[in-house]
């Protein structure tokens, strides 16, 4: 199974599950649900570029989700906040919901997964805002900070892993860029370590 916990760009946000219960009626070749179901999205109201909106896709936001049994079924509820305002959505109860945590299986652990891509047809996501004809990304970096995974329940916490060691500093005198040397952040990282990893990072530029 899949659950796509934020898959979204500065104009939309969309939550999207993926069960796999090979039992998908007029599509006798999907062995998961491609489309997704459910799947919740932000409207333009909520979350897109500029102030005319409760979050402002241009600007740091807060991202949280949060999973809870109630009744034997999976309940869903993701939040976005800035600046004092806040957008809620709620997924479930749902059968194909509920596979994906019984099958998939979220209770048996699924692998935790980021990715950054783009296409020239996304209109699935943001065609509220951006319109049905081809699309272009700017392929600007997107910064994602603050990383916590927690429990909401009485059961212990799983024994955790070693601590990853602390990212080497830039050598002085170089550091890595995207793209252009007036596009470097601030903080140390992996691809900032060296020339090498620089190399390495999509886009990056030793400077």
């Amino acid at each position: 199974a899949e659950f796509d916990m934020n898959e979204g760009n500065a104009n939309a946000q969309q939550i999207t599950n993926h069960a796999c219960t090979h039992n998908y009626n007029g599509h006798p070749d999907w062995q998961c649900n491609k489309w997704g179901e459910p799947h919740l999205k932000s409207t333009a109201h909520e979350f897109s570029l500029g102030p005319g909106h409760t979050i402002d896709g241009s600007k740091m936001f807060t991202f949280s989700q949060e999973f809870k049994v109630v009744n034997g079924g999976l309940i869903v509820t993701t939040t976005m906040s800035q600046d004092g305002q806040s957008v809620a959505k709620s997924m479930g109860p749902n059968a194909e919901l509920d596979a994906m945590m019984k099958i998939g299986s979220l209770e048996n652990g699924m692998a935790f997964v980021t990715g950054y891509w783009y296409a020239s047809d996304m209109n699935w996501l943001d065609s509220d805002e951006c319109g049905s004809g081809l699309e272009h990304c700017n392929q600007n970096p997107a910064y994602i900070s603050n990383w916590r995974i927690t429990t909401n329940s009485d059961s212990p916490y799983p024994s955790p892993f070693p601590s990853p060691s602390p990212p080497t500093a830039p050598p002085a005198g170089g550091k890595c860029c995207f793209q252009q040397c007036n596009a470097c952040p601030e903080e140390a990282s992996w691809c900032g370590a060296s020339a090498d990893n620089c190399g390495h990072c999509g886009g990056g530029v030793w400077c």
